[in-house]
């Protein structure tokens, strides 16, 4: 998906369409803004589709955080709604939990076969599983994962 190659695209659609096209602006804005804390911030700046989903994700939970106050403090919503639903575009839809229990499986699968027999059983190579998922399959739980490698090797 790669949002970031496409955002000044974006964000220059956004501002010729003026008044109607302010939330979709200020969400773009805030994303760019993001990206660019993550590229100068100390890690290892590569913005990839893995690295983007979980901005977006982040961005996402604080918009609902941010909505949740407003309709407590019985405060007007439909601004931030619109954003939040603007924003949830950019996300990729979540698979079922029987599709990342498939994927998780055979990625699982895989790896433990590589290894030797006796190292087959141990929680040592979770972490290791994890990355190899995470890197592919960004939008898998994590949960999910540990689950499924404790019922693969019987624990």
């Amino acid at each position: 998906m790669i949002l970031k190659d496409n955002l000044d695209t974006y964000i220059a659609t956004a501002m010729t369409e003026g008044e109607k096209s302010k939330y979709k602006l200020k969400v773009l804005r805030l994303i760019k803004a993001e990206y660019q804390k993550f590229l100068t911030s100390g890690k290892d700046k590569v913005l990839d589709e893995a690295t983007e989903i979980k901005i977006l994700k982040k961005l996402q939970k604080q918009w609902k955080e941010e909505l949740e106050a407003f309709i407590n403090a019985g405060r007007e919503t439909f601004d931030l709604t619109l954003e939040l639903k603007y924003l949830e575009t950019f996300i990729p839809k979540e698979m079922s939990e029987e599709e990342q229990k498939n994927i998780a499986q055979s990625i699982i699968d895989k790896y433990l076969m590589s290894l030797p027999v006796d190292e087959r059983k141990t929680m040592k190579h979770l972490g290791a599983i994890m990355k190899i998922i995470n890197t592919d399959n960004p939008m898998i739980n994590g949960k999910l994962v540990s689950e499924v490698y404790r019922k693969t090797i019987g624990l």
